[in-house]
């Protein structure tokens, strides 16, 4: 799956977490004695729509990456998203009671902002380990995506109020996913694409599709055939460039941008005299032995698998 693709699908994915928040939500505000406590029903929306985008978001990006999904991640995500819904909502409670009467319009803009910056947070911390910057972009798209779900019910909110917050949710939803996923497409300096594989489930999971990874300073990407349910963490893959190929190694190299350039490395894993002569990598034809620089329009050659680098910076390559 390319990464404009991935954009796509993760914006339905915000879609359907944002409908089903709205559908929980609305069940739960009939079960309430009292609509009088607006902050009771911010409450409940930031945290429902925090736990279903924290639980879909990590649930689709693995099975997009060609992984198994592990129930225990998606646990974690929902949890998480949960907790930052949580907290945008005891956030918002002064807000509410103070400015609610008196600015309506702007009450609602500031809820659903922090909502979605906290819940973007809590989906980008998934990623530190690969780049910690990526957490500050999700927290920058679900900024922008709650601001918009926010204007949304102000709008709206006043002529069909119903509508108005289903659309809201929905909107929100999107946002949120569609800054998460958007923020990495801009700020790329490069991307590794998947060319052919002499392995057929990874011809199968990536042929057609042409899947991309995005690359950036700063990032630190392990690739290798490490199955997720071998993975000991809680909320992220230990292997984040999954290929399944026979012929490469669970850990087998180590992809990373410093000082506005890319390298491949041999993982430890895949290194010395047994490493070297099992596990191919072959960057332009030549056997990577431990660390080798990239260059624009790179073959590399990992396992039986063909991917190729290419970098938005060439006047700083070569």
């Amino acid at each position: 799956m390319s990464l404009y693709q991935t954009l796509y699908y993760m914006s339905l994915v915000g879609s359907m977490a944002g409908l089903f928040s709205w559908g929980l939500v609305a069940l739960i505000s009939a079960a309430l004695p009292s609509q009088e406590t607006i902050w009771v029903a911010d409450l409940i929306s930031t945290t429902t729509l925090g736990g279903f985008i924290g639980g879909l978001t990590v649930a689709f990006t693995d099975r997009w990456a060609g992984s198994r999904v592990m129930p225990r991640w998606v646990v974690s995500g929902t949890v998480i998203g949960m907790a930052a819904g949580l907290a945008a909502g005891g956030i918002q409670i002064p807000i509410t009671n103070n400015l609610a009467e008196q600015a309506p319009v702007i009450t609602r803009v500031i809820a659903w902002m922090l909502a979605g910056s906290l819940i973007g947070l809590g989906v980008g911390l998934r990623w530190v380990a690969v780049n910690s910057t990526r957490a500050a972009h999700a927290f920058a798209g679900g900024l922008l995506g709650g601001a918009m779900g926010g204007l949304l019910f102000a709008a709206l909110g006043s002529r069909i109020p119903d509508l108005s917050q289903a659309l809201g949710f929905v909107l929100t939803g999107v946002g949120i996913c569609f800054g998460i996923t958007l923020a990495p497409i801009l700020l790329r300096d490069g991307v590794i694409q998947f060319v052919s594989s002499g392995d057929p489930r990874a011809q199968s999971k990536f042929g057609r599709s042409r899947k991309e990874w995005e690359l950036q300073q700063g990032d630190t990407y392990v690739i290798g055939s490490q199955s997720q349910d071998l993975s000991k963490t809680r909320y992220r893959p230990d292997v984040e460039i999954f290929i399944p190929d026979a012929a490469i190694a669970p850990r087998h190299a180590t992809l990373f941008g410093r000082e506005r350039r890319f390298y491949v490395a041999r993982h430890p894993d895949a290194g010395g005299p047994a490493g070297l002569a099992r596990y191919v990598l072959r960057v332009r034809g030549k056997t990577v032995t431990t660390t080798q620089e990239l260059h624009d329009s790179d073959d590399i050659l990992i396992g039986r698998t063909a991917l190729k680098f290419i970098t938005r910076k060439k006047s700083d390559q070569g």
